[in-house]
């Protein structure tokens, strides 16, 4: 039988030798503009997929999380897919997916904002808005 300190060392290295990484630091997340091709088919747009440029700590192969949604003016948020990357050793890593496209057809019912939050193993969180959508007049503002 072990004695009970060498038991104890040796659950505390097991431990240490399990615990999760601290999450790389998300420093900016940049998206280009978005223009009446990034809105849905029945929007008179062609889907484009937006791109997004992470700006974090110089690793590679992090989890970054990407999560695109729609906060609807009546307070509803809608759901446009979660991607999931790997940050590049240079400190940039760029993103361009097939997120469901921008598509409020309310008619002036509700009024989008769409947004992104990117997420470094759940640690490091910002969150950026790409554009509002005004569903009566079909214009994009950012």
């Amino acid at each position: 039988m072990k004695p009970l300190r060498q038991t104890s060392l040796s659950l505390l290295v097991l431990s240490l030798a399990i615990a999760p990484a601290a999450a790389i630091e998300i420093k900016s997340v940049s998206v280009a503009a978005a223009g009446k091709a990034h809105l849905c088919n029945k929007l008179g747009g062609k889907g484009l997929d937006p791109s997004i440029t992470i700006k974090h700590a110089a690793k590679a192969g992090d989890t970054i999380k990407v999560k695109m949604y729609d906060v609807l003016s009546t307070g509803r948020i809608i759901q446009h897919k979660t991607k999931t990357i790997k940050s590049e050793a240079d400190g940039s890593t760029t993103l361009t997916a097939n997120f469901l496209p921008p598509c409020n057809t309310t008619g002036g019912r509700a009024n989008s904002s769409y947004r992104f939050d990117v997420t470094s193993k759940g640690a490091s969180k910002k969150t950026v808005r790409w554009f509002d959508f005004n569903s009566k007049t079909g214009k994009i503002s950012r």
